[in-house]
Order: C-alpha cells, then structure tokens, then sequence
C-alpha cells in the first residue's frame, strides 16, 4: 500500500460537505469496516486492512442503521488518501443513486434533529 499525505488535497477538496459522526458500516469485497466520520460526499473508514490506494475505485455496500429498519445501498468510492499510521482511509462516493442520498441525507437529518452529529 502506498500512502499519500493529505496535504496533496486543498482543505476545499477534502470538506466541500459537512461531516457526521454518526454510526455506519461499509463493505468492501467482503470485509465490514466502521465509518468514522461520513458526509453526503464521502467517509473516513476506521481500521482499514487492504490494498486499496489514492485513486482506486472500490465498490462499496453501505448499510444505515436508520430509525426503523436499515438501510443497505450500493455505490462506489474513489480513494482519497490513505493512512496506515492512523489505518484509516478517505472515499469519496461517486455518483450516488437517488435512493443512496436519500438514506444518507433522511440519516443525516435524523442525526442532527437528535443532536448526535
């Protein structure tokens, strides 16, 4: 895996979205990770383990433990950055379906409307 510094993105490109902490689940192939911290544009997945790197393309199954049943969507993300110190790794969804941002923004709504984000 080869890092990449997050200073080869402007402060712009890495937060055009406001950021949440709020719990979810990304599988990618066919291992779950957490999402640290996730915006309608992207994620920070937490322990990441794998050959992903900036650049790459990766399909992602997210799952949203929304009010009521979850939700399971299907996207990709393109790699941002990765970190092996800290095992993290920055995506950015490409090209969210209707359905996609839906979730992720009724989610996001929830949160903010408990004061959790």
């Amino acid at each position: 895996m080869s890092p990449q510094a997050d200073t080869d993105l402007s402060s712009n490109d890495r937060r055009r979205d406001r950021r949440i902490d709020a719990p979810m689940t990304v599988v990618i192939g066919n291992t779950p990770y957490a999402i640290g911290d996730w915006s309608l544009g992207g994620a920070r997945i937490v322990d990441y383990v794998g050959t992903l790197t900036p650049g790459d393309v990766a399909q992602l199954r997210v799952l949203v433990p929304t009010a009521g049943p979850g939700a399971l969507f299907r996207t990709e993300g393109r790699v941002q950055r990765v970190d092996p110190d800290s095992g993290s790794l920055g995506l950015e969804f490409e090209e969210l379906d209707t359905v996609a941002f839906a979730t992720l923004n009724r989610y996001f709504r929830e949160r903010l409307f408990r004061g959790h984000a």
